[in-house]
């Protein structure tokens, strides 16, 4: 009975991400843009569907990681530097600027720390601080590595829809704040969300607490 509800309960995500991405899809603000964008949450979809067998993450797992495709999705709507919400607050909060894909960031970091903390934690030996350590780094390397393929794919796209795909609103340091927000969220996800991750692994059958 809980392997049915596990699964029906990914089910659902499944088919709310893929609502998403459907309205995602109408009258984006910038078509061109869009593409690149959305490429991202549904790569993952297709790298999470095509490793589920060998590699099943904790449902709390999965709902993190569908909070951070739901993020990407969003922006991809109306890309990083134009979602309404943080134009209507970024006056009151005194912001120059859209701030979104600073959130987007500090999600990526808040998100998916406990993935790739699961990921460590069920592939390796380490536990304890360098578990939490490795994991943060882990999504410091990754932040590293996606600000350079953001480079690269503005570099071979047209000028606007690379302006509009780094996001950057004319700030020089931009990449450099964004890795800042991955590693302050990775931080604050594993001091928040590490007791519930426990408690979800605990759940997991004893043989699937180490993969090769």
């Amino acid at each position: 009975m809980a392997e049915e509800n596990s699964r029906f309960y990914l089910i659902a995500l499944d088919v709310a991400f893929w609502a998403a991405v459907a309205w995602s899809a109408i009258r984006p603000f910038n078509p061109s843009d869009y593409w690149i964008e959305i490429a991202t949450p549904i790569g993952l979809f297709v790298i999470l569907l095509a490793t589920w067998r060998w590699f099943a993450f904790t449902r709390f797992a999965y709902t993190l990681i569908f909070l951070e495709m739901l993020i990407l999705v969003v922006g991809a709507h109306y890309t990083h530097e134009r979602v309404p919400l943080f134009d209507w607050i970024k006056a009151p909060l005194g912001w120059e600027r859209n701030d979104y894909d600073r959130f987007a960031h500090f999600g990526v970091g808040f998100l998916m720390v406990i993935p790739v903390r699961e990921i460590l934690r069920r592939t390796s030996p380490l536990r304890g601080r360098w578990l939490a350590v490795m994991s943060i780094t882990s999504i410091l390397a990754f932040a590293a590595f996606y600000e350079m393929t953001e480079w690269w794919i503005a570099v071979a796209t047209s000028p606007e829809t690379g302006s509009a795909y780094l996001g950057s609103q004319g700030d020089p340091w931009d990449a450099q704040k964004d890795m800042l927000m991955d590693w302050i969220g990775a931080g604050a996800g594993i001091v928040v969300l590490t007791h519930l991750h426990d408690r979800a692994m605990a759940m997991l059958p004893q043989s699937t607490t180490r993969t090769r």
